[in-house]
């Protein structure tokens, strides 16, 4: 009779610690994020749904990928990163990454676009891509220096299809996607390269479409909590419930395969 009043006793304290460990805003409090500047739309439609569910909040900063990594690899500890894999994994070979928490966003492809009300050239082959981007008065892309990856491929593109010098006086790198998405809507340049996550919810822009084959890149992009970031786990199992999974279709992520 003792032993039975004392198992209830404790499984009642075991509730009672659960139920005010989860309870929404009992353990609030904000989560930092480093995020390339693809996962800007997903970030934002996750934000409050996400601060509903936990109570926590998302404290976000964008930057190229290489730049992020760049800064948690010189000591700085944001709770989440959500990047492409191969940053992450270097991340994770580094030991900063909790590899358990690894999640995978969905994959963008390499894009051009134009301004909403612009004419879509074609781009369906590599000599169409060629003629388009000769075409073109102006054309923008993201620093590779800086570690975009739509720009660092892009400026491959360009000398595969042998138009480098041609075009390099109509060209303006400038520091990330987001901002060359939002300059191609200002109507500041004709042309637009940049990941299509950052593109296709653009209301200011077209998605012209990925580059043809052979020059398509497809980039694999991930979350993941930091070592001893408990906050961050919960944001990395969010991303990949059905809400968090809608959320990324919808930021024009496509679905791992």
């Amino acid at each position: 009779m003792i032993r039975t009043m004392r198992s209830c006793l404790r499984k009642s304290t075991l509730g009672l610690t659960l139920l005010l460990l989860f309870s929404t805003g009992s353990l609030a409090g904000d989560i930092t994020v480093f995020a390339a500047g693809a996962a800007k739309e997903l970030v934002s439609r996750i934000d409050a749904p996400f601060t509903q569910v936990t109570g926590h909040r998302i404290k976000v900063t964008f930057d190229t990928v290489g730049a992020q990594r760049e800064r948690v690899e010189q000591g700085e500890r944001p709770d989440v990163v959500i990047l492409s894999s191969a940053a992450i994994a270097q991340l994770n070979k580094l030991g900063l990454i909790d590899a358990a928490t690894i999640r995978d966003v969905g994959d963008v492809q390499v894009g051009l676009a134009v301004s909403a009300n612009a004419s879509v050239p074609d781009i369906s082959t590599p000599e169409a891509l060629r003629k388009a981007l000769l075409a073109a008065k102006t054309i923008t892309y993201a620093d590779p220096a800086r570690g975009a990856t739509a720009g660092a491929h892009f400026a491959k593109v360009l000398a595969a299809l042998g138009v480098s010098e041609q075009v390099a006086s109509k060209m303006t790198v400038l520091p990330f996607g987001v901002e060359v998405i939002e300059a191609v809507a200002a109507g500041k340049f004709e042309l637009g390269v940049s990941q299509s996550s950052e593109i296709v919810r653009h209301k200011g822009v077209r998605y012209i479409g990925p580059l043809p084959v052979p020059h398509q890149l497809a980039t694999r992009y991930q979350i993941a909590a930091l070592k001893d970031r408990p906050l961050g786990v919960s944001l990395a199992d969010f991303v990949v419930t059905e809400r968090g999974k809608q959320a990324s279709r919808e930021s024009g992520f496509d679905s791992p395969r």
